[in-house]
């Protein structure tokens, strides 16, 4: 340690330099505490109808519960369908199929169409009713080219017909077509309808009556089709705010495009700002970043990140009603509970509960609880409803990246080191060239070295924690240290349990506050990196190994820990038992379920009895800590101690990779940037106090166990 006081003095500057953003991130988020419930209003109509009340009692009842506003869909012909207006809508395609469809269709249409050039993907929409004659009519007028659409009338229909191409048709899900053998002949595809369905029209003033009437605010959700999109459609419905006297708090995008995109942004976000209106972002269904939608980000930066996530209840989650065992609506609370302080989501947009796929909930007294729940829940968060809160756009400074980017150097030579036993002028010149290239790159390109840092702060830190274990372990083993009784080597191994871990925590505050930019807060930017970090430390936990205990010939204290040829070759070449196969093969399986875990984009979930136990901690404590961390990885750290302290050199190895997994999920913890700070140090503190309890017990079990067979053959287990 004396040889390399430069380069842990270079570390120690880092994380003093660490800390400081760190408290700059923990203030921003600290100042980011208010949460928004913003009620569906399709999802809430439906509801309406399978109740005893109507859907202006309500909005009013949840009103009450601290709910402010209600998201509004733009009327378009696919919700006038389903709203069961009197409206059809055809494909001129199909039309054209039936050799007598000039017959049953008005003249005017039929002159039209065998004067002027059609196509296939055009859509017709027909309507019998003035009132939605007029609608529809100033809803295209007003928003679309003229070249876009026809109005043509007849005595007693009036018909839009609207131009589409073949990347605007809808298919039938292909079929298959068999002959008299069921031998297959060919597949087909229908053509069924035309995103043109779904093109704005402007909002239902009736609609918009009734949220005001409940004494609630109109989020509206404006819908944009880039084909049909343009100034024109910005400034009608912008228009259209101002005639409902509308002042919107948030956008909540429809589709898969921001208004106006592409060429009308400059409107929208003009009328954005002088309106103090956030961008609403909606988390996408695995929890990552946010639904595609062309011209978001563009948008989100040119207001100076004035944004807001969104947390949209999926299907699947508004039937986690007397769910997990639950009588009532809990676990659909605890999902909003861990969207709102886990990950960053100020507007919850909120959908009544289901029994089943059609059937909602329509006892008021389940909103209630859930509601009275909810906030009391978040209110130890020091969070309240109200409209959303915005983060401050928070950047971390080049120069502040540079120096921290030096202490993961001086890091990354500690842990060479430790591998291949450096001589002192190989480290001064990798310390050099490490310091001017980390110089270098974050000044040239200052993205990909903020990528490339925490990625190697990730992989660095929890093997350097490694380091130390199996130095600590070859210490015990080679009995440098006195046997002791059984409660001093417990204390041994809860010492180094917090050094290791404390070592992983420079990791993470590192990778905590390189990333701490607003885009990776607001999660527009993720952190790429996580399980090849939690693969790496793996390996090199096994060379480091190799390097203090060797393969089959045991070092002698003092002897070099850099890995020998003869360990690599003897495992290459050595003969392989059987007994190693299958340890092998449950290690793989484990290895596999353990990365597979990791995110939401996997098939592999957690159990309900797993769910249960997580809800319960969640409950009770502040944070709930990380099963994998305190169950096993962090016992698993004080238990490898106790084996080495009694000379079971191959068991430190299988205590080892559990340690190494619990040491990259202390820094995985902070991976997670949308988490607050504050619950990944308080995750990771719970996480350490109940592994040493669990470490402790675990200790004790195998200790009986050893001590018992010991007995069995007349030894002595304590000296």
């Amino acid at each position: 340690m004396k040889k390399n006081y430069i380069l842990l003095l270079i570390v120690a500057f880092a994380v003093l330099i660490s800390s400081m953003v760190a408290y700059k991130r923990m203030t921003v988020e600290s100042n980011n505490k208010t949460v928004d419930v913003v009620l569906d209003y399709n999802e809430f109509e439906k509801m309406a109808k399978q109740s005893e009340h109507d859907l202006g009692w309500w909005f009013h009842k949840l009103k009450g519960q601290g709910v402010r506003a209600v998201a509004l869909n733009e009327e378009n012909f696919e919700s006038m369908m389903d709203e069961n207006k009197p409206l059809k809508v055809e494909m001129i395609g199909n039309i054209i199929k039936d050799m007598e469809w000039e017959k049953k269709y008005p003249k005017p249409l039929v002159d039209y169409l065998n004067t002027n050039e059609i196509d296939a993907y055009d859509l017709l929409a027909t309507t019998n009713s003035k009132e939605l004659y007029n609608f529809i009519k100033e809803g295209l007028e007003s928003r679309y080219d003229e070249n876009k659409f026809k109005i043509i009338n007849s005595k007693d229909k009036y018909m839009f017909l609207l131009d589409g191409t073949v990347e605007d048709g809808l298919y039938t899900q292909m079929e298959k077509i068999f002959d008299a053998k069921e031998k297959g002949f060919k597949e087909v595809s229908s053509l069924y309808s035309s995103k043109l369905i779904r093109v704005g029209l402007g909002l239902d003033q009736k609609k918009v009556n009734l949220i005001k009437n409940s004494g609630l605010n109109v989020v509206p959700r404006p819908n944009n089709y880039k084909r049909f999109s343009g100034n024109k459609l910005v400034k009608a419905t912008i228009d259209d705010y101002k005639k409902f006297n509308i002042k919107p708090a948030y956008f909540i995008f429809g589709g898969s495009e921001v208004l106006g995109y592409p060429d009308g942004l400059n409107i929208l976000e003009d009328y954005m700002k002088k309106n103090d209106i956030k961008v609403g972002m909606i988390e996408s269904g695995v929890q990552r970043e946010h639904i595609e939608q062309d011209g978001l980000y563009e948008l989100t930066r040119n207001l100076g990140y004035n944004a807001v996530r969104v947390f949209s209840m999926a299907d699947y989650i508004q039937k986690r009603f007397q769910y997990y065992n639950y009588k009532g609506a809990e676990e659909i609370e605890n999902t909003l509970f861990r969207a709102v302080t886990e990950r960053n989501i100020r507007v919850i947009y909120f959908k009544p509960f289901k029994y089943e796929e059609n059937i909602y909930v329509t006892d008021r007294s389940e909103y209630v609880k859930m509601f009275d729940g909810f906030k009391t829940r978040i209110r130890e968060h020091e969070m309240t409803l109200g409209q959303a809160s915005v983060m401050e756009s928070n950047k971390v400074r080049n120069r502040y990246k540079i120096l921290i980017g030096w202490g993961i150097v001086a890091a990354g030579i500690l842990l060479l080191n430790a591998m291949l036993q450096l001589k002192e002028k190989y480290k001064h010149i990798l310390l050099g060239l490490g310091l001017l290239g980390v110089t270098g790159i974050v000044v040239v390109k200052p993205s990909l070295a903020t990528m490339l840092l925490a990625l190697s702060a990730a992989i660095i830190f929890p093997s350097l924690s490694m380091a130390y274990f199996c130095k600590r372990c070859r210490d015990y083993y080679n009995q440098q240290i006195k046997k002791e009784h059984i409660f001093k080597i417990i204390g041994l191994g809860i010492k180094d349990l917090i050094i290791c871990s404390g070592i992983s925590a420079i990791g993470a505050l590192m990778v905590g506050t390189i990333l701490s930019d607003i885009e990776y807060l607001l999660e527009m930017s993720i952190f790429r990196g996580v399980k090849f970090s939690q693969l790496v430390p793996i390996s090199i936990f096994m060379i480091l190994y190799l390097g203090y205990f060797g393969y089959k010939n045991h070092k002698a204290p003092g002897e070099s820990t850099a890995i020998k040829w003869e360990d690599i070759k003897g495992i290459l070449f050595d003969n392989v038992k059987i007994v190693y196969v299958i340890v092998g093969v449950v290690l793989g399986v484990i290895g596999y379920i353990y990365m597979a875990r990791t995110g939401h984009e996997t098939n592999i979930t957690p159990s309900d009895l797993e769910m249960i136990f997580r809800n319960t901690l969640e409950e009770k404590l502040f944070a709930r800590p990380r099963n994998k961390e305190f169950l096993f990885a962090f016992p698993a750290l004080i238990m490898g101690v106790a084996v080495a302290k009694y000379g079971y050199k191959h068991l430190v190895f299988i205590f080892g990779l559990a340690t190494v997994i619990g040491q990259t999920s202390i820094v995985n913890t902070f991976c997670h940037l949308r988490t607050p700070m504050v619950l990944s140090l308080l995750r990771t503190g719970y996480s350490l106090i109940f592994g040493i309890l669990l470490g402790i017990i675990y200790v004790l079990v195998i200790y009986g166990i050893m001590k018992m067979f010991r007995r069995l053959r007349g030894e002595k287990l304590d000296g």
